[in-house]
Protein backbone atom coordinates (compact mmCIF):
# COMPACT_ATOMS: atom_id res chain seq x y z
CA UNK A 1 0.00 0.00 0.00
CA UNK A 2 1.50 3.30 -1.04
CA UNK A 3 0.18 6.83 -0.40
CA UNK A 4 -3.20 5.53 0.74
CA UNK A 5 -3.75 3.65 -2.51
CA UNK A 6 -4.36 -0.08 -2.59
CA UNK A 7 -2.74 -2.37 -5.11
CA UNK A 8 -4.90 -3.45 -7.99
CA UNK A 9 -6.63 -6.78 -7.54
CA UNK A 10 -8.60 -9.30 -9.56
CA UNK A 11 -11.73 -7.14 -9.46
CA UNK A 12 -9.90 -4.18 -10.99
CA UNK A 13 -8.73 -6.47 -13.78
CA UNK A 14 -12.20 -7.97 -14.18
CA UNK A 15 -13.82 -4.55 -14.55
CA UNK A 16 -11.10 -3.22 -16.88
CA UNK A 17 -10.36 -6.20 -19.12
CA UNK A 18 -13.14 -8.77 -18.81
CA UNK A 19 -16.47 -7.03 -18.29
CA UNK A 20 -18.14 -9.98 -20.06
CA UNK A 21 -17.08 -12.24 -17.17
CA UNK A 22 -18.47 -9.81 -14.60
CA UNK A 23 -21.99 -11.19 -14.99
CA UNK A 24 -20.72 -14.74 -14.41
CA UNK A 25 -19.11 -13.63 -11.14
CA UNK A 26 -22.24 -11.73 -10.11
CA UNK A 27 -24.48 -14.72 -10.83
CA UNK A 28 -22.22 -17.01 -8.80
CA UNK A 29 -22.26 -14.61 -5.85
CA UNK A 30 -26.05 -14.18 -6.07
CA UNK A 31 -26.45 -17.97 -5.99
CA UNK A 32 -24.19 -18.16 -2.93
CA UNK A 33 -25.93 -15.42 -0.94
CA UNK A 34 -29.41 -16.64 -1.84
CA UNK A 35 -28.54 -20.18 -0.72
CA UNK A 36 -28.22 -18.70 2.76
CA UNK A 37 -30.64 -15.74 2.75
CA UNK A 38 -33.44 -17.97 1.43
CA UNK A 39 -33.36 -19.71 4.83
CA UNK A 40 -34.97 -16.58 6.27
CA UNK A 41 -37.15 -15.92 3.21
CA UNK A 42 -34.96 -13.19 1.71
CA UNK A 43 -33.68 -13.10 -1.84
CA UNK A 44 -31.14 -10.99 -3.68
CA UNK A 45 -31.78 -10.18 -7.31
CA UNK A 46 -29.53 -7.14 -7.68
CA UNK A 47 -26.01 -7.12 -6.23
CA UNK A 48 -25.59 -3.53 -7.38
CA UNK A 49 -28.10 -2.15 -4.87
CA UNK A 50 -29.42 -4.66 -2.35
CA UNK A 51 -26.37 -4.68 -0.07
CA UNK A 52 -26.02 -0.88 0.10
CA UNK A 53 -27.97 -0.50 3.34
CA UNK A 54 -25.98 -3.22 5.12
CA UNK A 55 -29.04 -5.16 6.31
CA UNK A 56 -28.45 -8.20 4.10
CA UNK A 57 -24.74 -8.19 4.97
CA UNK A 58 -25.50 -8.28 8.70
CA UNK A 59 -28.12 -11.00 8.32
CA UNK A 60 -25.87 -13.01 6.00
CA UNK A 61 -23.04 -12.95 8.55
CA UNK A 62 -25.38 -14.27 11.22
CA UNK A 63 -26.48 -17.08 8.94
CA UNK A 64 -22.94 -17.98 7.87
CA UNK A 65 -21.56 -17.95 11.41
CA UNK A 66 -24.63 -19.62 12.92
CA UNK A 67 -25.88 -16.94 15.30
CA UNK A 68 -28.82 -14.58 15.62
CA UNK A 69 -27.89 -10.93 15.30
CA UNK A 70 -29.97 -8.98 17.84
CA UNK A 71 -32.20 -6.51 16.06
CA UNK A 72 -31.10 -3.69 18.37
CA UNK A 73 -27.53 -4.09 17.02
CA UNK A 74 -28.36 -2.64 13.61
CA UNK A 75 -31.01 -0.67 11.73
CA UNK A 76 -33.41 -3.12 10.10
CA UNK A 77 -34.97 -0.33 8.02
CA UNK A 78 -32.27 2.32 7.75
CA UNK A 79 -33.52 5.68 6.55
CA UNK A 80 -30.34 7.73 6.50
CA UNK A 81 -26.86 7.52 5.07
CA UNK A 82 -25.40 7.30 8.60
CA UNK A 83 -27.64 4.38 9.55
CA UNK A 84 -26.63 2.52 6.39
CA UNK A 85 -22.95 3.19 7.07
CA UNK A 86 -23.45 1.93 10.64
CA UNK A 87 -24.98 -1.31 9.31
CA UNK A 88 -22.22 -1.91 6.78
CA UNK A 89 -19.52 -1.07 9.35
CA UNK A 90 -21.16 -3.47 11.80
CA UNK A 91 -21.24 -6.24 9.18
CA UNK A 92 -17.55 -5.69 8.40
CA UNK A 93 -16.78 -5.96 12.13
CA UNK A 94 -18.74 -9.23 12.26
CA UNK A 95 -16.67 -10.48 9.32
CA UNK A 96 -13.44 -9.65 11.10
CA UNK A 97 -14.76 -11.33 14.27
CA UNK A 98 -15.38 -14.39 12.06
CA UNK A 99 -11.73 -14.48 11.02
CA UNK A 100 -11.85 -12.62 7.72
CA UNK A 101 -9.17 -10.00 7.05
CA UNK A 102 -10.07 -6.31 7.23
CA UNK A 103 -11.76 -5.62 3.90
CA UNK A 104 -10.31 -3.30 1.32
CA UNK A 105 -13.73 -1.68 0.93
CA UNK A 106 -14.88 1.20 3.10
CA UNK A 107 -18.46 1.11 4.41
CA UNK A 108 -19.19 4.39 2.60
CA UNK A 109 -18.17 2.79 -0.70
CA UNK A 110 -20.76 0.04 -0.32
CA UNK A 111 -23.47 2.50 0.78
CA UNK A 112 -22.63 4.64 -2.26
CA UNK A 113 -23.33 1.65 -4.53
CA UNK A 114 -19.68 0.95 -5.45
CA UNK A 115 -20.16 -2.43 -7.11
CA UNK A 116 -16.46 -3.30 -6.94
CA UNK A 117 -16.43 -2.77 -3.17
CA UNK A 118 -19.57 -4.86 -2.73
CA UNK A 119 -18.18 -7.68 -4.88
CA UNK A 120 -14.91 -7.73 -2.93
CA UNK A 121 -16.75 -8.16 0.36
CA UNK A 122 -19.09 -10.83 -1.00
CA UNK A 123 -16.23 -12.70 -2.64
CA UNK A 124 -14.37 -12.83 0.68
CA UNK A 125 -17.48 -14.35 2.25
CA UNK A 126 -17.84 -16.80 -0.63
CA UNK A 127 -14.20 -17.88 -0.33
CA UNK A 128 -14.54 -18.65 3.37
CA UNK A 129 -18.06 -20.05 3.50
CA UNK A 130 -18.64 -21.72 0.11
CA UNK A 131 -18.55 -25.16 1.78
CA UNK A 132 -21.56 -24.43 4.04
CA UNK A 133 -24.97 -25.80 3.22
Amino acid sequence: MMQGKFERDAFDTLFDHAPDKLNVVKRSLITFVNKHLNKINLEVTDLDTQFADGVYLVLLMGLLEGYFVPLYSFHLTPDSFDQKVHNVQFSLELMQDGGLPKPKARPEDIVNLDLKATLRVLYNLFTKYKHLN
